[in-house]
């Protein structure tokens, strides 16, 4: 991987998405998760079992940053990215018909945008991918909301809501809160990811249930 490209093209997706905030989140938190994605992806491909695989790594590493650029789409004038709002397309569809309006700045090679764009498509949660780099993608963004880092994303949006402790737990113990991502869990595509977010998760149950039981006085 050409690592002054790379370090050109994470510049263009700060710029980006730097000043956009987000209910979860707050502000900067796309650009963040899209260099977090990207590094996991870095370090997946190291795993034994892709030793023998044949896996495209510039385009595994760029789609990984550039996985959610369809959700610039979706900034409003106060610089709010606003959840679903992508023109009755999935962000993912919409990145990867936006996409090349970006590379085609820093790469001059047809095929490899191609198939950038090929692999943000293959995000869509409806599509099942066909290419490993997609599969690897999906891993590690998925990878990224099962640690402790998720918490910020809870508390943020609780602040934005108007809500405090009670109405994180309430989310916690909700349908989407803790029964979600256990359920999810069976989505991963390779074992070792899995098994890494499974650790985070435990992590992340800690963590959340600490708070409760501090806030709740049940630790004296």
């Amino acid at each position: 991987m050409n690592q002054d490209l790379l370090s050109n093209l994470i510049v263009e997706y700060k710029q980006l998405f730097e000043n956009v905030w987000e209910f979860g989140g707050g502000y900067g938190f796309r650009y963040h998760h899209g260099v977090r994605v990207m590094k996991y992806c870095q370090k997946i491909v190291k795993f034994p079992r892709f030793k023998n695989e044949t896996i495209n790594i510039d385009a595994l590493l760029i789609a990984a940053l550039f996985h959610d650029i369809g959700k610039i789409e979706a900034v409003n004038e106060n610089g709010q990215l606003v959840y679903g709002n992508y023109g009755g397309v999935s962000h993912d569809a919409l990145g990867a018909k936006i996409a090349p309006k970006y590379l085609e700045k820093y790469i001059k090679e047809k095929e490899l945008i191609d198939l950038i764009c090929l692999i943000i498509s293959e995000q869509e949660s409806k599509v099942t991918p066909t290419r490993i780099e997609s599969k690897i993608i999906k891993d590690a963004d998925r990878l990224d909301h099962y640690g402790v880092l998720h918490l910020w994303c809870s508390i943020t949006y609780a602040n934005y809501n108007n809500k405090n402790v009670e109405g994180l737990k309430e989310f916690w113990e909700g349908e989407e809160g803790k029964k979600k991502y256990e359920s999810n869990s069976s989505k991963f595509y390779f074992p070792g990811v899995k098994a890494i977010a499974e650790k985070r998760f435990k992590n992340l149950t800690q963590a959340t249930e600490l708070m409760f039981k501090e806030d709740d006085g049940l630790d004296l």
